[in-house]
């Protein structure tokens, strides 16, 4: 069988990538065949969602919830009013010794005057009262409803005190009966004049307060009372911690530290008021604070932190979430398919490198054309051989011919495997092998 010949460089590179361009194919197409991790998706590790309900002190809806106590006058007596006076005998009353129930008293005359209600066991306190001051003179139970007042030992308490103050103004004589209700007696020159200011006779009492609680997207900060704060964590975690927070400018002021409860309840308007003075006692701009409500959450593996902001919109409280969940990447182990084009990356080549090794053989190129391809610009090739008639110089190698080439400077002529120089009656050659 004859095989075809290729030149022995060329041949040989050609093997040297196609065994290179086997091998490159195996190995990928082997690393295809190793089970390898991917990327498969992520799963949900952990969240937090809540639900928010608000106590607003007046709101046409929602579940009626108690807020708390708050004092209220009571009314317990409705009083009525009849005077008398011990007086001097004079002749404007005819020598009587008692006047009832005047419009005007006079001062001079008037010297115990009685004030008569009709309700018995009263407290009362009498003041002397001027725009400048307020001094008690008497306080006493009557049991018969009956309030004794000694107009002259008043009024000469009044002039001590006249020329104590240097304060020369009309005095006015308020008694107080059961801290409620209010008669006057006042002064206006020489006469005195009785005026029922208040009345009813009142008790303080405690009024409970109910609000509504409701669940809105935000609460209107002036009708909120109570925010609750409702959180949920999945899954069910070992342990969960709080912390409320209040952001000022570039502040951040621990409130309250806690374990978990549920709801947790924030007086906002409570914790403004608590910004408002950390803002003064250190001097900072005045700011809306931001309340953050802070969860540490422990699982068994891993520890989670979501975060609650609430915030102030133009009256408004709105409550939002931060950093509520925790997602972690699944991955999966996978084998690749058979893949048909790495197989025909490895036939090919295969293929052809067969046929290099067992159709072909190495040709090496002729010392001729080794030097040709070096020489050329100065080797002619000619189409007839050395003449014979002149003396023959034979060279031993190829560097001597180039030698007399450049000495003689004269060309190289070629002619099958003789390399010659002429020389008028000498011929300088060179034979190849």
């Amino acid at each position: 069988m004859t095989r075809v010949k290729i030149n022995k460089n060329l041949r040989v590179g050609l093997i040297f990538l196609l065994i290179l361009s086997i091998a490159v194919a195996i190995y990928f197409d082997y690393e295809s065949t190793i089970p390898h991790i991917v990327l498969a998706g992520y799963q949900l590790k952990s969240e937090m969602t809540f639900t928010s309900q608000g106590l607003l002190k007046i709101y046409p809806i929602g579940e009626s919830k108690f807020i708390g106590y708050i004092n209220v006058s009571k009314p317990l007596a409705y009083l009525s009013l009849f005077t008398y006076a011990y007086v001097t005998n004079s002749i404007l009353y005819n020598n009587a010794s008692v006047v009832y129930n005047q419009t005007y008293y006079f001062l001079k005359l008037t010297k115990i005057m009685f004030l008569k209600f009709n309700v018995s066991h009263i407290n009362y306190e009498i003041y002397i009262t001027t725009p400048y001051y307020s001094k008690l003179i008497t306080q006493d139970l009557t049991h018969n409803g009956t309030i004794p007042i000694n107009i002259t030992s008043v009024y000469n308490l009044y002039r001590i005190l006249e020329n104590e103050t240097e304060v020369y103004v009309e005095p006015t004589i308020n008694v107080i009966i059961n801290g409620s209700a209010v008669v006057s007696l006042n002064i206006n020159g020489d006469t005195i004049s009785v005026n029922f200011i208040k009345n009813t006779i009142t008790n303080i009492v405690e009024k409970p307060v109910y609000g509504k609680l409701v669940s809105l997207n935000e609460y209107p900060i002036s009708e909120l009372t109570i925010l609750y704060i409702y959180p949920y964590f999945y899954p069910r975690p070992l342990s969960e911690n709080y912390s409320v927070v209040l952001g000022i400018g570039n502040f951040n002021y621990t409130v309250e530290q806690s374990s978990y409860q549920n709801p947790v309840a924030l007086n906002i308007s409570q914790l403004y008021s608590i910004a408002k003075n950390f803002t003064f006692t250190y001097n900072l701009t005045p700011t809306t604070p931001v309340i953050y409500l802070n969860f540490t959450v422990k699982y068994s593996n891993f520890t989670f932190k979501p975060s609650i902001e609430i915030v102030d919109n133009n009256g408004m409280i709105q409550v939002q979430t931060s950093n509520n969940s925790i997602i972690s990447p699944l991955y999966k182990t996978i084998k690749d398919p058979l893949n048909y084009l790495s197989v025909i990356y490895i036939l090919l080549p295969s293929v052809i490198l067969i046929y290099l090794l067992v159709f072909t053989q190495s040709v090496s190129s002729s010392p001729l054309v080794t030097i040709m391809k070096k020489y050329r610009r100065i080797i002619v090739r000619v189409n007839d051989p050395p003449p014979s008639e002149k003396r023959i110089i034979r060279v031993s190698n190829f560097n001597e011919l180039l030698k007399f080439s450049q000495i003689l400077a004269k060309p190289i002529l070629a002619h099958g495997n003789k390399l010659w120089i002429n020389d008028e009656s000498l011929i300088y050659i060179y034979e190849l092998a």
